[in-house]
């Protein structure tokens, strides 16, 4: 009886026979030669990512300031979003890079590198599990997926780990369904949610697996019954829960209201996102870390036109409405595009290049099965061209294009390159660059570094008059410079665009700290601690005040011990023992010191004589 059941319940999934399922098997150890070959050409592409570090596009809430990784707090890592996203299963993945090299970019790099190898051999068995064993056609697929230019971005951006991640688990779902499609075995659907759930957890853009899945049925051959529908909605539930979840995240700062974009031309937008892609797909430019939405009141040819593209496609379609071919790979292509298409408008670019890394897959495996039917009716020398043209010329673009990720100097100057009139890389850049001009080891080029990132301020500034980012990096390199009186101003400008951000009070009371008006300097940092009442800095701050300019050094010493009590910093006991000292209590002044000195805090040779200590 069990027997006969297991087989009733297979021909009810398997109900129509496959189009893939002839027999045209490989001889075996040939699939071992193409994984190879695949593996050879995309880690040859792709390796001087290896040599990249950090860069200043998210990677320091991601690694270098996130505190979850230190430890790594296990709790915070499965209940605070980060960045906008709620993705536990990269941020442990981040946290054991830590435990590996802390803040050396070099296991981080690795990791990625590695996930995308594995991506490319899931890719490479996914394509044979359902064109029917065509390894030509898995090899084709596969090396447009591991070599493709515009997959850098999700593979040597550290903070895209989540991409490289969650492909994985999408992909082992993907082949597991296959699997139960062919077999009818429950186990194979359990697992297959079971990676879904994985899948969610790296990335939420896994949301749209389940439409995924009902590609697979068509393809597969499969009837649309009610059954169908059923069995997904475990799925779509799940799928649902984690939209939600995220929408509620990313809607207070990523998504951008009707006010900016109406309605309408956010329908223009996803016709030119899905153009765009397309086009991109064949010819890769250009390659840029940033592609900057239109402006509102203008938004340019390309946008407008664009759905003449989808007319022509919708036409396409309809005209090869029985190959299945064709609207399986693109339904594989638009179905993992719908979560990015901009009808809801999402961060500060209309495309990214890291969103084809999974979409890509259904255009290549049209392209893929397209040549292996003409191969017969082609020369097979020009089979075979077509394939190394691609190795060569995407693979010499890839390689290339992994070295503009090395820092955040070469990531932005090429995006200005290509948008020299967007003003967020200009202060990204300037960013980059103020930083590099504090580095001892470019202490000679400093002036110079100095003068290129406030001229990148300046160009950002008349691009965007009130761009909040343009005054708060200007300003921290007046401070910087101790050019008090700007920053003074630039303090100013940034508090009115943006009066909810700490930073904003922080630099003006330091403006006016230098600029000897204490009081005023007391009120921003309570207005800071009042926006964020664990700012320790700011703390510390009022009591430098207080013990300074004030001489009440009782004030300070409570000042003191609350920046301790949050976060105890050496050279916090080391300000504490001096108002220690000048209240005659030498002995705790003495304590407090040695603490700082434990903590590897320098303490001048003429205090320590002072305070007795060796």
């Amino acid at each position: 009886m069990g027997k006969k059941n297991r087989k009733k319940s297979n021909e009810t999934v398997s109900s129509k026979p496959s189009p893939v399922q002839k027999k045209n098997l490989p001889v075996k150890g040939q699939g071992l030669i193409w994984i190879l070959l695949l593996l050879g050409i995309t880690a040859i592409c792709f390796f001087p990512m290896l040599s990249n570090g950090f860069t200043n596009w998210d990677d320091e809430f991601y690694v270098t300031n996130n505190l979850l990784l230190r430890g790594p707090d296990w709790q915070g890592i499965f209940s605070e979003p980060v960045v906008g996203n709620y993705h536990p299963l990269t941020i442990a993945s981040l946290a054991l890079n830590y435990a590996l090299s802390g803040t050396d970019p070099s296991s981080y790099l690795l990791f990625n590198y590695l996930l995308h190898l594995i991506n490319t051999v899931l890719v490479f068995y996914f394509i044979m599990d359902i064109s029917g064993k065509k390894t030509d056609v898995a090899f084709f697929t596969a090396l447009i997926f591991g070599i493709h230019p515009l997959h850098v971005e999700s593979v040597a951006w550290i903070s895209e780990r989540k991409d490289v991640l969650y492909t994985v688990f999408f992909l082992l779902s993907l082949r597991q369904y296959w699997s139960y499609l062919q077999t009818g075995q429950k186990r194979k659907l359990f697992i297959c949610f079971f990676l879904f759930v994985l899948s969610l957890l790296a990335k939420p853009a896994a949301v749209i697996l389940p439409l995924a899945l009902l590609a697979l049925d068509y393809w597969q051959g499969r009837k649309f019954t009610v059954n169908v529908f059923l069995e997904k909605i475990p799925f779509f539930i799940l799928s649902v829960l984690f939209g939600i979840i995220t929408i509620k995240i990313q809607s207070p700062t990523a998504i951008a209201g009707l006010e900016v974009y109406p309605l309408w031309s956010r329908l223009f937008f996803a016709c030119y996102v899905i153009m765009i892609y397309f086009t991109r797909l064949i010819v890769p430019y250009p390659l840029s870390a940033f592609h900057p939405f239109p402006a509102a009141d203008d938004l340019g040819l390309p946008v407008l036109l664009s759905p003449l593209f989808i007319v022509a496609l919708l036409a396409f379609l309809w005209y090869q409405r029985k190959n299945k071919l064709v609207l399986f790979g693109f339904a594989f292509y638009i179905i993992n595009l719908l979560l990015v298409l901009q009808v809801i408008s999402i961060g500060l670019t209309i495309v990214s290049e890291r969103y084809t890394y999974v979409p890509y897959i259904g255009l290549a495996f049209i392209a893929g099965m397209y040549l292996h039917q003409k191969k017969a009716a082609m020369f097979k020398q020009a089979a075979l061209l077509i394939p190394l043209v691609i190795a060569v010329v995407f693979g010499a673009i890839t390689y290339q294009y992994t070295s503009v990720w090395k820092n955040s100097d070469t990531l932005w100057s090429n995006v200005i390159e290509h948008y020299p009139n967007t003003p967020y890389p200009r202060t990204n850049r300037a960013n980059y660059l103020s930083k590099m001009a504090l580095d001892p080891a470019f202490k000679n080029e400093a002036a110079s570094l100095y003068e290129k990132a406030i001229t990148d301020c300046n160009i950002a500034l008349q691009l965007k008059p009130n761009l909040a980012a343009g005054y708060e990096k200007r300003g921290l390199i007046y401070l910087d410079l101790q050019r008090n009186e700007e920053a003074l101003k630039d303090a100013d400008s940034f508090i009115k665009l943006e009066p909810g951000n700490r930073l904003g009070y922080d630099m003006r009371g330091t403006a006016y700290l230098r600029l000897k008006d204490h009081v005023k300097a007391l009120a921003d940092y309570d207005k800071c601690i009042s926006l964020k009442p664990d700012d320790h800095r700011s703390y510390n701050n009022r009591a430098t005040i207080y013990h300074t300019y004030f001489q009440k050094y009782t004030e300070a010493i409570q000042e003191y011990t609350k920046a301790i009590n949050i976060s105890p910093e050496g050279y916090y006991y080391l300000n504490r023992s001096y108002s220690y000292y000048q209240l005659g209590d030498i002995a705790k002044a003495r304590e407090d010191v040695q603490i700082a000195l434990q903590k590897g805090t320098v303490v001048a040779d003429t205090y320590k004589t002072t305070l007795q200590l060796k």
